[in-house]
């Protein structure tokens, strides 16, 4: 498998957080990397970021959705 680039999520105009499905020594998994502006108005990964196993992805997402519900409506 390769790289393959499922989202990304603009975090401000120089820094994005990409969500990546990822083949590492073997096994797959969801990077989730921070990407930098390089200066040639692209995006180059940082080494910032975690990598969550896929048997692990639906317990992030409840987390994640959890969070939501806690935080509430966003304000305006």
């Amino acid at each position: 498998m390769t790289d393959r680039i499922v989202g990304e999520v603009r975090k401000s105009a120089r820094e994005s957080i990409r969500v990546i499905l990822r083949k590492k020594r073997g096994d797959v998994g969801l990077d989730l990397r921070i990407a930098a502006t390089d200066g040639r108005g692209g995006f180059t990964e940082t080494t910032k970021g975690i990598r969550i196993p896929l048997a692990q992805i639906g317990d992030v997402i409840s987390a994640l959705q959890e969070a939501q519900r806690l935080a509430g409506p966003l304000d305006p």
